[in-house]
């Protein structure tokens, strides 16, 4: 008998067509384009790149800044070497460089080493006044190790022979136009401190002079600069992007997500609140209830023909109904548990998965119930054994979760699932059918041998009465022939 004109069934078929046609197509998150965004994760970059040793230990490199960080501290007493061979070769903390007394000064920096580092790979970050020649072996560009160090970057050059010489430069400056003008006013005049600072654009004229403006320096401060020989280099937006840098830094300690990663997770979860809003829910249950009822049509008549060669419309109906059916409450279902999980407060796309897979899960354990159910009724009715039932449980119970390692294809699935639903299904129709032919056969062989055994044993019994007749027939040829022998 061919399995799939059973009731059950034909019924279980089109849950399982329901399994993937209709099933929500996975929301993946646009890529970031947002240029700001986009900065700010290279900025983002370029502090988690600053976290690493300046040098490996006991390597010439090593030695070298070592010498260089004890010759560049501003502490009178200097920095032993222990101390400067501990700044050079250890890592930092990430959280560190957002810490202390002011840690837009240590992010500020970092912004300008990003700025510098597009600088020499040949781009255009939009210093003011950059330097005319940009030198071809900078191989990096780091934060001073110490927090006194008499220059806040350090620049590494590669010699002729690859060795990385440290060598320090420039001051990055944040806060007010009269602690900048102070501060680089006083530097340029102390010994070892040099005369570039690194402050935001807005402080800085295209030549390179101090900009005098309401947002920027007066013309007192300005003139102080000058009569100082102060270098201005100007970093765009630098103390807003310090401040921005700061607050990612905080964030990824958070939820350890850099800037990119976080809008991308953001615009995520925007995507799924609007795919969860009433409208889209109402066009989700209309487009799964029209794919899942074209389907089981479809899947309906391919069965019908199959089967016997011909087609009940009324068959064709009920298929393509039920599945319209199951498609609608999967998606209210799929609805209910989002909006549940959220109350919760679950994250949406973590409530999102919740739900497709508490829906996918919530019929899967519907068709391994039908199947065993129809399995067992099977058995119940003589038509396979029960040996054959639980095999029969066992594979369709695997072909029951298949749409759980064809989700992730969406639609693309769909054929892959309905061919191997409905081959693996004629598949095993075919092999009880082939073992019901061997044990007729089987049957038939042993009817035939006792056919056979039931012949010999009536010729036995011929043989025996011949040899009776044989012998009454000796007895009475000697008995005429030697009568006096009687």
């Amino acid at each position: 008998m061919d399995e799939t004109k059973n009731p059950t069934e034909k019924n279980l078929l089109w849950l399982r067509c329901w399994l993937l046609c209709p099933w929500p197509t996975p929301i993946i998150p646009k890529p970031v384009t947002d240029a700001g965004v986009l900065a700010r994760g290279r900025v983002f970059e370029e502090a988690i790149h600053q976290t690493q040793p300046l040098a490996l230990p006991g390597t010439r490199e090593a030695a070298q800044a070592i010498f260089a960080v004890r010759q560049g501290t501003a502490l009178p007493a200097g920095l032993q070497a222990k101390t400067a061979e501990r700044l050079v070769v250890q890592a930092r903390e990430l959280r560190d460089l957002a810490a202390g007394a002011n840690p837009t000064g240590k992010c500020a920096e970092i912004v300008a080493i990003s700025d510098f580092r597009e600088l020499h790979a040949g781009a255009e970050p939009g210093i003011v006044n950059p330097p005319k020649h940009v030198a071809t072996n900078v191989k990096d560009i780091r934060l001073s190790p110490h927090h006194a160090s008499r220059k806040d970057l350090v620049f590494q050059f590669q010699t002729k022979d690859g060795m990385l010489i440290t060598r320090f430069n420039g001051q990055v400056k944040t806060g007010s136009a009269q602690y900048i003008a102070d501060s680089l006013t006083e530097m340029a005049s102390t010994k070892g401190y040099g005369k570039v600072g690194y402050v935001d654009h807005r402080f800085v004229n295209p030549d390179g002079t101090p900009r005098v403006a309401p947002d920027a320096f007066s013309q007192a401060q300005a003139e102080k600069l000058k009569a100082a020989k102060v270098r201005l280099r100007g970093i765009e937006n630098l103390d807003e992007r310090a401040e921005q840098l700061c607050s990612d830094i905080c964030q990824a300690q958070r939820d350890g997500l850099n800037p990119v990663a976080r809008e991308r997770l953001e615009r995520l979860r925007d995507d799924i609140a609007k795919a969860y809003c009433p409208g889209k829910v109402a066009m989700k249950v209309v487009s799964g209830v029209a794919i899942s009822s074209a389907t089981a049509a479809l899947l309906s008549l391919i069965v019908q023909w199959a089967s016997d060669g011909r087609v009940q419309v009324a068959s064709v109906g009920d298929a393509a109904g039920q599945a319209a059916l199951f498609a609608g409450i999967a998606a209210l279902e799929d609805t209910g548990i989002y909006y549940t999980a959220t109350q919760f407060g679950m994250a949406p796309e973590a409530a999102q998965s919740f739900a497709q897979a508490s829906v996918a899960t919530s019929f899967c354990v519907l068709a391994i119930g039908a199947d065993a159910w129809s399995e067992i009724q099977m058995a119940r009715g003589g038509e396979i054994t029960m040996a054959e039932a639980v095999g029969g449980i066992s594979a369709k119970a695997a072909l029951d979760v298949l749409p759980f390692a064809l989700f992730s294809l969406g639609l693309v699935g769909v054929p892959i699932l309905v061919g191997t639903q409905l081959g693996g299904r004629w598949l095993l129709s075919k092999f009880r059918e082939k073992d019901r032919r061997i044990a007729n056969a089987i049957e038939e062989d042993f009817r035939t041998v006792g056919l056979m055994d039931h012949r010999l044993k009536q010729m036995d019994r011929i043989i025996a009465e011949l040899r009776r007749d044989c012998d009454e027939t000796d007895r009475l040829f000697n008995l005429i022939m030697n009568p006096q022998g009687v």
